[in-house]
């Protein structure tokens, strides 16, 4: 019992322990809390707003002192007084050992005091920028009105690089100065946020009369200087090349630089309106417009020297061409007569001709032209180029039709022969077969014979026509040739299986009593020797034969074949 006693009051004594270190820990983080305030009331505003005063406010800057003021004023009287209540009570419910609650209220009043602060810093901010814009203004001013000096002694001094838009430039800085002055008296009445929006217009101002300054004298230099100057170098040497009857076609040049001289003046006199984007884009036209007539006098120039100088080149030039189209004609006339031409070599020909006629009647109209001093001189030698290019272009194609037609005549001397060399072939192909004296000959055999010497007369009689067509008989030179190594090859077959059949009927004459199949097989190649003239088959009968009796018997036959079949077809 004594020790349930002692254990109640040791854990009354832990829990009560606790409970006080607790509360202590609650009243550091009120103790806190009050220091940080007390900190934040301390912040040194009366030395910042002392020094916003300082500015002489006015107007919308003195609206934002009172609107920064009336907000300190407010966290002062209310903010901390209810910062105070709340932190009291938290220290009530701590005392009183309300933990829960007073934990609940210094949270709140945490987050109230941080609420302060930021106000605090923002409302301290508002009036440093009260002192920072006035400040900031009159560095400003005094640069701007740097700049706006510079730019009147400028216009004073070089006022003749700005032609008629002086004047429009010295109304803009007359502008600019009443725009100083109203700046100076907001500035002065205190009124530091007005005067800072009349110093951006101000800056604005400054800096597009900046630009303008800078890009007036390069555009009053073109339209009183070099424009001038270029109109009237090209005055002059229009007048030269008219006073040389040179002629220039689809344009009106003194009237283009009278139009010329007045788009020039009317510019000029258009800078006192200040519209420089205007102005430069009508100076690039008239730029190319003087630049356009530049390239036109001078291609006539060129055209000239050209047309000059190559007249008789190209006179010379056509008069070959047409007399080899002459020389072409007569010799396809002639070719004609005796071979038929298949690929319009004539057609073309004619073609040729009267492209050649074509621009020789241009280059007489241009001669003409020249001579009676009306020609455009960049027109005619358009021509010339013409001409040459297209002079060109036809000597290669009479030399192609040229070239192709020299081979008609070598090529029937080559038909020719051809055809000697087939007589010739087919003949000694008839004297082999009839050497052998052979029992007979296929009909296959013959028909194709009889075929190939067909068409070997037929080649004889389409050479021997009064005119030939030398691309048909070159098709039937390539088959009858064709053909003929086909007749050698079968010649040779029947040849050599006729003259083997014998020699392989020799060599089983030694087997014929012994062996039945010998005898059998020499009497069926016989009959198809001697009266079905299959020579290879009656070869090939016998043959098999020989070789169940004799292995090896037909290689030694046929090589022995070999050895003298030269000699055996000697003509």
């Amino acid at each position: 019992m004594e020790l349930l006693l002692i254990g109640i009051i040791i854990l009354a004594l832990l829990l009560y322990g606790g409970i006080i270190l607790y509360q202590r820990r609650n009243s550091k983080k009120i103790d806190a809390l009050q220091t940080q305030k007390e900190e934040l009331t301390k912040l040194p505003f009366k030395k910042v707003m002392a020094a916003a005063r300082q500015q002489g406010l006015a107007g919308q800057s003195q609206d934002e002192y009172a609107k920064w003021q009336k907000r300190l004023e407010e966290i002062q009287k209310h903010g901390f007084q209810d910062f105070d209540q709340h932190l009291l009570a938290a220290e009530t419910a701590n005392n009183r050992y309300r933990f829960l609650s007073a934990t609940k209220i210094m949270k709140q009043v945490s987050e109230q005091l941080k609420t302060i602060h930021g106000a605090l810093d923002e409302i301290s901010a508002g009036f440093k920028k009260i002192q920072a814009d006035a400040e900031a203004n009159q560095t400003q001013a005094k640069k701007l009105r740097e700049v706006y000096q510079k730019l009147r002694k400028q216009l004073l001094t070089k006022s003749f690089s700005y032609g008629a838009a002086a004047d429009g430039l010295e109304e803009k800085l007359s502008y600019l100065e009443t725009s100083f002055d109203k700046y100076q008296r907001f500035s002065s009445s205190g009124d530091h946020v007005e005067a800072k929006q009349i110093l951006a217009q101000l800056d604005k101002d400054i800096t597009e009369l900046a630009d303008l300054m800078k890009r007036i004298p390069p555009r009053f230099k073109e339209l009183n200087n070099e424009f001038p100057e270029q109109l009237d170098e090209l005055r002059q040497g229009y007048q030269q090349l008219a006073a040389a009857n040179y002629q220039f076609y689809d344009i009106d040049i003194d009237a283009e630089l009278t139009a010329l001289d007045q788009r020039v003046n009317q510019t000029r006199q258009s800078l006192k309106k200040l519209d420089l984007a205007t102005i430069e884009t009508t100076n690039q036209n008239i730029a190319r417009r003087i630049d356009h007539l530049y390239d036109v006098m001078e291609a006539e120039i060129k055209a000239h020297q050209t047309v000059s100088t190559r007249t008789d080149e190209l006179q010379a030039f056509i008069q070959h061409a047409q007399k080899q189209n002459q020389l072409l004609q007569v010799e396809l006339d002639h070719l004609n007569q005796s071979y038929s031409l298949n690929n319009d070599e004539l057609g073309q020909t004619l073609k040729l001709k009267q492209q050649l006629a074509k621009i020789r009647k241009t280059f007489e109209n241009d001669t003409q032209s020249i001579a009676d001093q009306t020609a455009v001189y960049s027109l005619v030698a358009e021509n010339y180029k013409t001409a040459f290019a297209t002079l060109t272009n036809v000597e290669k194609k009479q030399k192609a039709i040229h070239d192709s037609v020299q081979g008609l005549t070598k090529g029937e001397k080559e038909a020719q022969r051809s055809l000697q060399s087939f007589e010739l072939e087919i003949r000694n192909i008839k004297r082999q077969v009839e050497k052998l004296n052979l029992p007979g000959l296929s009909r296959q055999y013959l028909d194709f014979f009889f075929l190939v010497a067909d068409e070997i007369d037929q080649l004889d009689q389409d050479l021997n026509q009064v005119k030939i067509d030398l691309d048909a008989i070159t098709k039937s030179l390539i088959a009858t040739q064709e053909d003929l190594n086909k007749l050698k090859e079968e010649t040779a077959d029947t040849i050599d299986s006729a003259l083997l059949t014998e020699q392989l009927l020799q060599y089983a004459n030694r087997y014929r009593h012994s062996h039945d199949n010998i005898a059998q097989a020499s009497q069926k190649a016989l009959q198809l020797f001697n009266h079905e003239f299959d020579y290879k088959k009656a070869a090939e009968t016998i043959a098999t034969a020989l070789e169940t009796v004799e292995p090896g018997s037909y290689k030694k036959v046929e090589e022995t074949y070999y050895k003298t079949k030269d000699q055996d077809l000697e003509v």
